[in-house]
């Protein structure tokens, strides 16, 4: 049996597959992201979902499980999350603990090389070229610099509607849906919201999705910002790319994975970047993330147990998840 796990800061999906792909249980939990929750709630919420996934039985030695977890690359998470997995595991099946950056780049790629761009609250390009060499660019914070992040181009209205209400204007239609979403009747009364102790970057991040709205009824405003959200990704990917491919010359396509909360949404941006693609003649093959990145962590699992990734494996795998995606099992 192989378990995949792809686990963030709001949920985390697991199933179980056999050899051949089938899908054997499902099921969504809550939040596993080590950095924004307590020891107490993952453990919780792993505990829920590994009792699920293997019927209350222990692994034996010819199981994997691999799990992409957003928030384990520092501070001895990943060591922590493997021996939390083993708990409830037992001792005997082969674990592997990663990034969710890896679980989303496969659910596209079919564990294939490639770059994967998530743009969401926060923001990375993440890759893994043909010789297992992998690499990121961003993805440092908010703080630092998520120049495409939920959280950027908030900030890029907010700054917006208070340069427009320091010169004197009336609000418009951006500056009226943001007082509307957090019931205040002026651009000054926004201040508290924003700056409340251990809430800013979620309400700021939050107003990116004002911005998607007013970019598809063609506001210039919000499409520029979104224009300004492709190039810094443009700018990463290009910055990983000649990072993870050296060669000069070398014009095979690489795959691009766009996903997040921001890409998902924002026809503007795919659109930009393919269009741009397109013109330049670059190496970049840009596409939206279509499968869940929880089938990323079964190939994952393959490509560390050096399994062969079959077209019968894949076929079954994504046929099966998209039924089980909408029953999903209750524990």
């Amino acid at each position: 049996m192989i378990i995949g796990i792809d686990g963030g800061g709001t949920k985390t999906t697991g199933m179980a597959v056999d050899e051949d792909g089938k899908v054997l249980a499902f099921k969504t939990v809550g939040p596993s992201n080590p950095n924004s929750s307590t020891e107490e709630t993952v453990r919780s919420e792993i505990n829920e979902l590994i009792s699920i996934l293997t019927k209350g039985k222990a692994l034996t030695e010819e199981d994997v499980v691999f799990a992409g977890i957003s928030g384990v690359e520092s501070g001895g998470k990943k060591e922590w999350f493997i021996k939390l997995l083993r708990e409830f595991t037992g001792p005997l099946a082969k674990i592997f603990v990663d990034n969710d950056a890896v679980t989303a780049l496969y659910s596209e790629t079919q564990g294939q090389p490639g770059i994967v761009c998530i743009s969401g609250t926060g923001s990375i390009v993440f890759g893994i070229n043909d010789k297992l060499k992998r690499d990121r660019v961003g993805g440092w914070g908010f703080l630092i610099g998520d120049g495409y992040s939920g959280f950027a181009i908030g900030k890029k209205a907010l700054e917006c509607i208070f340069s427009e209400f320091d010169r004197g204007e009336l609000p418009g239609e951006m500056a009226t849906l943001i007082l509307k979403k957090f019931d205040v009747n002026t651009i000054p009364e926004l201040i508290p919201n924003m700056y409340e102790l251990g809430k800013s970057r979620d309400r700021v991040a939050s107003i990116a999705k004002i911005v998607l709205e007013l970019a598809d009824k063609g506001d210039e405003r919000a499409i520029e910002f979104l224009y300004e959200a492709a190039e810094c990704m443009l700018k990463d990917i290009t910055l990983l790319f000649h990072k993870l491919y050296e060669v000069e010359g070398d014009h095979k396509q690489i795959p691009i994975v766009l996903t997040g909360g921001i890409n998902q949404h924002a026809k503007v941006i795919i659109n930009y970047l393919q269009e741009k693609g397109l013109k330049e003649r670059s190496p970049f093959s840009f596409k939206l993330a279509a499968q869940q990145p929880v089938a990323g962590a079964i190939y994952a699992s393959h490509r560390e147990t050096g399994k062969n990734i079959t077209p019968s494996f894949v076929k079954r795998l994504e046929e099966e998840l998209t039924t089980w995606m909408k029953t999903d099992v209750k524990g």
